[in-house]
């Protein structure tokens, strides 16, 4: 084995396990942005037409697999508004990385896996869809938060390329980067549907780390399950 690849949210660093309720604390934000220029706008109206717009969004990542930035999106409803302005998008961006934050940890063992790993002499990467399509500068900044960039050799976010797991070209970038086979590489994820199918479709060793977020897919099955990130160490060849 020449290299071991990472999902990070809730393989490396836990944050929320529903959306729903981060969300719609987002969309609170956007209006409050959006009612400093225009006062008038109706909180209802403007909630239904956010969420909608987030809706969408999602039927795409999840149905199609491509990643729609939410810097296009929120740029989008700040124009609707006109009150579109590099601070005022930045600041709208900025409110729905507040709300990951809210519930940010580290998941225990990860900083003694990165490290045995590293010091074993193989390779180190991470394939990371980014909650909502937030740009990737985001989930650098909790990487660097707990010290975890001083181990990857290498980063692939779905914002950078415009796609989501289980895509496989996702794979196969990271897998390039990285310059190895598939079959020298091992990939763990807490996702059925978007890791270990993702892995699998393309030869990668997949590992399932258990989390209390772990969505499920029909017929896909890991190579291995682990419920501690102390785990995968034993099975790194």
């Amino acid at each position: 084995m020449k290299a071991v690849l990472f999902d990070l949210g809730h393989t490396l660093i836990d944050y929320y396990c529903d959306w729903k309720g981060p969300e719609e604390r987002g969309v609170a934000g956007i209006y409050d942005i959006v009612r400093e220029s225009s006062p008038s706008v109706d909180r209802e109206q403007f909630t239904a037409y956010l969420g909608e717009r987030l809706r969408h969004a999602r039927s795409m990542k999840y149905d199609r697999y491509i990643e729609v930035p939410l810097a296009d999106l929120l740029g989008e409803c700040l124009d609707r508004y006109s009150c579109l302005d590099e601070d005022n998008l930045q600041r709208s961006l900025e409110v729905f990385y507040g709300v990951l934050l809210e519930d940010r940890r580290l998941v225990q063992g990860a900083v003694e896996l990165l490290s045995s790993i590293k010091e074993r002499g193989l390779s180190i990467g991470l394939i990371s869809d980014v909650a909502w399509g937030l740009p990737s500068e985001f989930p650098m900044r909790d990487i660097r938060h707990f010290g975890l960039d001083a181990y990857f050799d290498d980063y692939v976010f779905s914002t950078d390329v415009g796609l989501r797991k289980p895509h496989p070209k996702v794979f196969k970038i990271a897998l390039s980067n990285l310059g190895v086979d598939a079959s020298e590489a091992m990939y763990v994820g807490n996702s059925l549907a978007q890791d270990i199918k993702g892995a699998k479709g393309v030869g990668i060793k997949a590992v399932l780390k258990c989390s209390a977020f772990c969505p499920q897919a029909e017929g896909v099955v890991p190579d291995h399950t682990v419920k501690t990130l102390g785990e995968v160490e034993e099975l790194i060849e």
